[in-house]
Order: C-alpha cells, then sequence, then structure tokens
C-alpha cells in the first residue's frame, strides 16, 4: 500500500450531514475548527469528487463523538447506521427487497470500492444466511474503520429485508474478515 488511505468525499459529505443532525451544526463545526489545519482545510473544502485522508476523517467523528460527550464507536455506528439507510432509502430500498441473498453480497467489494481506495473486499455465500467477506491490502486498518464497514455490511442487508442480521470481523495482518449472519 502506498499512500495514506482515503474515503470518497461523498460519503464523508452525507457522513457530515448526518453528524449535524445527531450532534447540531455548532458541535461539528467546533469539532472541525479543533482539527490541525491541513485535515481542518480538507474537511472545509470536501467536495462529491474528492477523496479524504481516512485517518482525518476517523478524528473528525471522535472529536464530534467527544464534543457531545458520546463513545466514538457508537457514534460512528450511529453515523454509518443513519447514513447508509438514507442513501438505500429510496428507490433502492425496494429493489434490494427482490435481491438475491448471492447477488446482494456480490455487489459488497463494488460498494467498498467506491467508498476508500485502498485495499480489495471480497466477498462469497458461505451458506444460506452467512456471508463471509474478507478485506486485504490494508495492513493496520483502524478500529474505527472496521467499526464503520461492519456496520455498513449490516445495514445493507437489513435494509435488503434480512432478518436478525449481525456483522462481526476479525482483523487479520493485511485487513481484517467480516462474517455477516442472518435468519433466512
Amino acid at each position: 500500500m502506498t499512500g495514506t488511505p482515503r474515503v470518497s468525499g461523498a460519503v464523508m459529505l452525507d457522513q457530515i450531514r448526518v453528524m449535524e443532525e445527531l450532534a447540531g451544526p455548532d458541535a461539528v463545526r467546533a469539532a472541525r475548527d479543533s482539527l490541525p489545519p491541513e485535515q481542518r482545510s480538507e474537511l472545509e473544502h470536501v467536495t462529491p469528487v474528492s477523496w479524504l485522508d481516512s485517518n482525518a476523517t476517523a478524528e473528525f467523528v471522535v472529536r464530534v463523538a467527544e464534543h457531545i460527550g458520546k463513545d466514538p464507536e457508537r457514534f460512528q455506528i450511529d453515523v454509518v447506521r443513519l447514513g447508509v439507510e438514507r442513501t438505500l432509502n429510496t428507490l433502492w430500498r425496494v429493489i434490494l427487497k427482490f435481491t438475491t441473498d448471492a447477488a446482494l453480497v456480490k455487489r459488497t467489494p463494488l460498494l467498498y470500492s467506491k467508498t476508500y481506495d485502498v485495499g480489495q473486499l471480497t466477498s462469497r455465500i458461505m451458506q444460506p444466511g452467512r456471508a463471509d467477506l474478507e478485506l486485504t491490502g490494508w495492513p493496520g486498518v483502524p478500529r474505527m474503520e472496521l467499526v464503520g464497514l461492519a456496520t455498513g455490511i449490516e445495514t445493507v442487508l437489513r435494509c435488503a429485508g434480512r432478518q436478525d442480521v449481525r456483522v462481526t470481523f476479525d482483523r487479520r495482518p493485511d485487513g481484517a474478515v467480516f462474517i455477516a449472519n442472518w435468519r433466512v
């Protein structure tokens, strides 16, 4: 891997809107203003076609959470879940409900590649109600990113009508493995 992993500006703009709703615009502004100048500038000038340093975006989420007295991982889960739900709560939700498990899991790597510019996510159905997803090419992936990815995978499956979805992850030297289970 060369350079710092980056996050899609489009994804970050959605998450900023969610954070403003959950924490308030003043808390989001104060957290952004508390960042080092380079990180602050990156977030102030984000566009849908930008790619942002993932360390800056993770630190931003942590600072917003701390500003409102919330656990950063819990806040990350809330932000990702609500952001994905909003994205999928349009016509996509209806389409997703008619998508097979195999087709849904097969497209997960594409969603990943539109969110991050590092690593590769592969996925496969292991049995009805279980999918294994493997992230490679991102050694030392931060826990906050793993929490966000697990939440995103879980939310997509839930929005697609899968019941009792649970996603766990296990860090690996080159990334992580995610196990998604749901009731069939």
